[in-house]
């Protein structure tokens, strides 16, 4: 694939990753996050592979990097640890998710902003608790204005680790059960954005998600009791979250 695209192999330790993270990406482009292009492709069809990934079966996940230009050159990226001056091993502490949003308001104004809270509620309703600090980026695409890169690592993790939190804080919170008032005002004030559009933002995205959800044809690529998992993760943040703003 020319360098231009990665590869992600299935797991030895938990079932169906590649499928869970290209059904995510489906229904994170039906709810309008801009996302690489990403294709779902059996094993046998890849060249190249290591010699101990050889006898892998099943499907793998290709996504095109967003950090390379059309001939292969490379676009300068930074992840929130960088940008922080973190090391890789602080990613899930030392920072909130309103720090992230404190910079993006900074650099990338309103586009940015937005659409990292967008992408933040939809990871809350899918039930993706490993949104760590190298789980956000700023990309270069003109060598010195910073736009937020496409998402990524758009995975379900719930089906994976019960009763798992979220990976930084949220307005004081790491739940993944519900999104409330206080929740967004706090998280609001601490990054210093206005709270109205957020909580706009949280109506905007569970109802998008939820439309998106309900007619989405990739979902039958997962196991049943993934599926399950997740549809129910949907369904109780939107419950829980709406009865709370309305």
């Amino acid at each position: 694939m020319n360098g231009s695209w990665i590869v992600k192999l299935p797991s030895a330790r938990f079932p169906a990753v590649p499928e869970n993270e290209f059904v995510m990406l489906a229904l994170a482009r039906a709810v309008g996050i801009t996302l690489p292009e990403n294709h779902l492709i059996n094993i046998n069809d890849i060249r190249g592979l290591p010699e101990d990934a050889t006898n892998i079966e099943g499907k793998a996940l290709a996504i095109q990097r967003f950090d390379r230009g059309p001939n292969g050159q490379r676009i300068h990226m930074e992840d929130f640890a960088q940008i922080f001056g973190l090391f890789p091993e602080d990613k899930y502490r030392r920072r909130s998710y309103a720090n992230i949003a404190s910079v993006l308001w900074a650099e990338t104004g309103e586009i940015g902003t937005f659409e990292f809270v967008r992408r933040l509620i939809f990871s809350i309703l899918i039930g993706n608790a490993d949104m760590h600090l190298k789980n956000w980026s700023l990309l270069y695409p003109d060598k010195h204005t910073p736009a937020l890169s496409p998402a990524y690592d758009l995975v379900a993790t719930l089906p994976y680790i019960q009763g798992d939190q979220l990976a930084l804080t949220f307005g004081g919170s790491r739940s993944l059960n519900e999104i409330t008032p206080d929740q967004i005002r706090r998280f609001a004030d601490t990054a210093r954005l206005p709270a109205n559009p957020i909580s706009q933002l949280v109506i905007e995205t569970i109802e998008r998600t939820i439309t998106a959800w309900g007619t989405l044809e990739q979902k039958e690529l997962l196991p049943d009791p993934m599926k399950k998992n997740i549809d129910q993760q949907i369904q109780t943040v939107a419950k829980n979250t709406l009865r709370l703003f309305r």
